[in-house]
This record gives structure tokens, C-alpha cells and sequence, in this order.
């Protein structure tokens, strides 16, 4: 997990960037051993608690996780997210805001476009409009926050607003539930709170700060 300077960024981004660091991870990567040690150790969890899902997702982590905890949420990952059997919360936009639920579509190609506004490149193999894609290109411009002025900062955050509301807004909360109801781990259930309630959280969040920004 990201290690932040405190000195430079207010606390609302710095709990932005972890979130958003800690999505990146959990989506675009299966869960492995290492990566559950490094979730205990980091205490961004704990950080999280108050906030919806975190408790259930917290509870399932510490509670001296065996390898056959590991291979099920490991298992719920696959027929959640990755296949290879029909997926139960497909994690691409796309596939929410097509008629045909196909991939690749118009979304896809429209926050490509923003991508490459910013230099910014995904991971090999993975489509544009994954959530998990979504979340590292919101790290990337929250990290951006502490480098820039304050024009370009209240810039960017007009940026972060039209994403969210014009992308993550259309299907994510679709998406959540769909892990809530599908996820056969509380580790899974939790995330799909967490991650529905944090998008709408974020709508709120950013239009208040983006306004007081101008």
C-alpha cells in the first residue's frame, strides 16, 4: 500500500488516495497470502472501520485467515469477477450500459480517450473501462493534488467530478450490488457496501469541494 507525506495534502485526499489504492489492488489482482499480510499490516482497515462493509471485510481478515480462507475468497474472485464460467458482477462498464452487455463498447472508448489526455496507461491486458482500472486512474489524479497549484488543483477536482458522474455514477452501484448478492465470502460482501457506498459518498464529496474551489 501507497506510503503518503502528510505534509502536503489535506487529510480528505490522503484517505482518497489509500481508497483508492487499496480498490486498484483488490480488483485488478487475485487475493494472494501476501497481499492479506500487507492489508493487516498496513491498518487501512481499521482506518475504515466506521464506513459501510469495512467491518464485515475487517472481521473476515483478522480472524487468523487459513489457507482455506484464502482459497475461498480467492474462489469467490474468480466466479465474481474473472470466469471462467458466466461472471456474476462483471467488472467492466461496459457491460452495465450496453444493451447487449458486451465488452469494449462506447464507455470503453470514451474513458480511453481521457487516459490518454493524462498519459495515463493500463495495465497489460486490461480493458479501459475495468472498475479496477477506473479506481487507478482516480489514484493517479488524487496523487496529482499535492504537486500542482491551486488552479490546477481545482481543475482536476472538475475532472475527478465529470469522471465519477459521468462513468462510475452510470453503473458501479449496479455493480455493488450485484457483488452483494452474488459474493459467497463476507469478504466479498463487505467490499460490494463499501464500494457502493463510497461512489455516492464521492458524488457528494467532490461536488462540494470542486465548488468551494472556484
Amino acid at each position: 500500500m501507497e506510503a503518503l507525506d502528510d505534509k502536503i495534502m489535506d487529510t480528505d485526499t490522503r484517505t482518497r488516495i489509500v481508497v483508492y489504492d487499496f480498490l486498484r489492488r483488490v480488483f485488478l489482482h487475485e487475493p494472494t497470502d501476501e497481499f492479506f499480510g500487507r492489508l493487516v499490516e498496513s491498518g487501512i482497515l481499521e482506518d475504515l472501520n466506521d464506513l459501510p462493509g469495512i467491518a464485515k471485510m475487517r472481521s473476515y481478515v483478522q480472524s487468523d485467515l487459513s489457507s482455506e480462507d484464502i482459497d475461498a475468497v480467492r474462489q469467490d474472485f474468480y466466479q465474481l469477477f474473472l470466469g471462467p464460467r458466466r461472471l456474476k458482477a462483471s467488472p467492466w462498464e461496459s457491460v452495465y450500459r450496453s444493451e447487449l452487455r458486451l465488452v469494449n463498447q462506447k464507455s470503453t472508448a470514451e474513458v480511453r480517450q481521457l487516459y490518454a489526455r493524462f498519459g495515463f496507461e493500463t495495465e497489460a491486458g486490461q480493458l479501459e473501462d475495468h472498475f479496477g482500472t477506473e479506481c487507478d486512474f482516480l489514484f493517479r489524479l488524487c496523487s496529482l493534488m499535492g504537486v500542482i497549484d491551486e488552479h490546477g488543483r481545482s481543475d482536476l477536482l472538475g475532472v475527478q467530478k465529470r469522471f465519477i458522474g459521468d462513468h462510475l455514477l452510470k453503473w458501479v452501484p449496479g455493480f455493488a450490488e450485484d457483488i452483494m448478492k452474488n459474493a459467497l465470502t463476507d469478504y466479498f460482501r463487505g467490499l460490494g457496501e463499501f464500494v457502493g457506498y463510497w461512489v455516492r459518498n464521492e458524488e457528494e464529496y467532490l461536488d462540494t469541494v470542486w465548488s468551494e474551489s472556484k
